[in-house]
């Protein structure tokens, strides 16, 4: 019995070791998302630890409720803890899903403020850096704003692009990146390229928004029908036993 203050000291200090940790990881996993480096997700020095905290936070409420049980408390806490560690990746590729659809929802628009300014007499160089001065905050207008300061240290704009396209490892930009090198080893205008995938990028979020709204009643139908079928005879049980017992009654 001596040694049990000691194992659980050992064991909070392993704990608060752990929540440091996966701290870390969880907060420079953010930070990819927010500058927009998706490239960084998949090596993430600390993810183990994020992974192990994410399972120890869903296994804590579980040991909890099943104290009462003994050793069995033990056994559901550490199966939840593992299906924690395991089902974390699913919950990271789904943040980078959601932060790459932001970004293409994002592409649109910017893409035509560049195209404006290079058709207003810009080179590539200066439309980035209008882009970057009159879109709206979000990890696109940052990495803008990287490429227009690496412009102006005098890193060319296409190596700028490149670099800011691998950062990203974004399908579409990468595309458009290709695009626009083509297009000035050709010696042609690239705002015409430019308002072509502006125009593409829109018509895929219509489109997109459009099975949404088409998806959107299904889904409340199959919520209705699941919280309405339930409690339809719970409603209707008070009337009808009153009914029984004045019909039996007489």
């Amino acid at each position: 019995m001596g040694d049990s203050p000691m194992l659980l000291l050992m064991l909070l200090l392993a704990a608060a070791a752990l929540c440091l940790l996966g701290l870390r990881g969880a907060f420079e996993m953010r930070a990819a998302l927010r500058s927009g480096e998706f490239d960084r997700l998949a090596a993430i020095r600390l993810w183990p630890f994020t992974r192990a905290l994410a399972g120890l936070c869903v296994a804590v409420p579980v040991y909890l409720a099943t104290a009462p049980l003994g050793a069995g408390a033990f056994a559901a806490a550490a199966c939840v803890a593992a299906l924690g560690y395991a089902v974390a990746p699913f919950f990271r590729d789904e943040a980078r899903r959601r932060a790459e659809q932001a970004l293409f929802d994002e592409l649109a628009a910017q893409l035509d403020l560049i195209a404006l300014a290079m058709e207003s007499g810009c080179g590539l160089a200066s439309a980035v850096t209008v882009c970057a001065q009159h879109s709206p905050d979000g990890p696109l207008k940052r990495a803008w704003v990287r490429v227009s300061l690496e412009v102006h240290a005098g890193t060319p704009v296409h190596d700028a692009l490149r670099d800011m396209e691998l950062r990203f490892a974004f399908r579409p930009l990468s595309t458009l990146v290709t695009a626009l090198r083509a297009l000035d080893k050709a010696g042609l205008d690239p705002a015409v390229v430019l308002r072509e995938r502006a125009r593409q990028a829109a018509a895929a979020r219509f489109a997109r928004a459009e099975r949404q709204a088409r998806a959107a009643p299904l889904k409340l139908w199959a919520t209705m029908t699941l919280c309405l079928a339930p409690c339809t005879p719970l409603v209707l049980a008070f009337p009808l036993s009153r009914l029984l017992a004045q019909a039996f009654g007489r």
